[in-house]
């Protein structure tokens, strides 16, 4: 369980947040007695709640002066809302390209421990489009844009995340070994892009490239979903160099240039 799934266990995740905010918007260290009257909370409901904060990290407490502050973890918070809202704008503009050449969904992809998560998502421009939903969680061996971020972990990484998540069958063609993962994301390293080829979902094929960010490690991906029966996978494999020219534009928008030479991607 995470710190902050901890910090909203014991108590309304509402009064939770209204005290974050109202430490976010002070320049220095809050008194119990500001804190309760700018959240119209109880001076009692808000000590329980800081208590628990504190445990927690998103709190920082002086002893001697009895007064509070927001904590590391609030601050990493902070970081990652800002980071995900900047890659979104990075990515909007070519999120829409890929739209509207493909005319089928468009997902941004990031991870989430180790997890994948839909960031952000262009729906098909038909009547049939895919039910996947902005902020839900998707395994990563088994998905274009999860894999487009597996294959650029080091080796450490890989072998924690192989110790640690089972690799559950979803079709006839999910990969659930991790040696034949590992060879997968060697190919998908020399092509620079990945493919789902009806891994997670028995109808749907997807492919995706990686964004990096400025220490030349997969921040997010970008990719193109469908049904087979409108994308089967020649189709998918025609978008290839679209989707890296997405994933190449958006990574220097974020300021960096694209580790994987397009050459070599777009001859694969």
């Amino acid at each position: 369980m995470s710190a902050l799934q901890k910090l909203m266990r014991p108590y309304s995740s509402m009064k939770a947040l209204r005290l974050l905010v109202a430490l976010a918007e002070q320049t220095g260290d809050c008194s119990l007695a500001s804190l309760a009257a700018t959240t119209g909370l109880s001076s009692s409901s808000a000590y329980r709640i800081l208590q628990e904060m504190q445990q927690c990290g998103f709190v920082l407490k002086d002893d001697d002066t009895k007064r509070y502050r927001a904590g590391f973890n609030a601050r990493l918070l902070a970081l990652e809302l800002q980071k995900t809202n900047f890659l979104y704008e990075a990515a909007k503009e070519e999120m829409d390209r890929l739209n509207n050449i493909s005319l089928e969904t468009i997902h941004l992809i990031g991870q989430d421990s180790m997890d994948a998560i839909y960031l952000a998502k262009r729906g098909a421009k038909s009547s049939v489009g895919l039910r996947s939903v902005v902020g839900r969680h998707i395994p990563m061996y088994c998905t274009g844009g999860g894999k487009a971020l597996l294959a650029w972990k080091n080796k450490s990484w890989l072998e924690e995340y192989l110790a640690k998540v089972k690799m559950e069958s979803f079709t006839s063609q999910t990969i659930i070994t991790p040696q034949a993962l590992l060879r997968e994301l060697e190919v998908i390293r020399i092509q620079g892009y990945a493919m789902d080829n009806h891994e997670h979902h028995a109808d749907v094929v997807c492919i995706a490239a990686p964004i990096f960010d400025i220490g030349n490690a997969a921040v997010a991906s970008i990719g193109i979903s469908a049904p087979d029966y409108r994308f089967p996978l020649e189709k998918a494999l025609s978008y290839k160099e679209e989707v890296l020219h997405s994933a190449v534009a958006i990574t220097e928008k974020l300021g960096w240039k694209y580790p994987i030479p397009l050459s070599r991607s777009s001859e694969s």
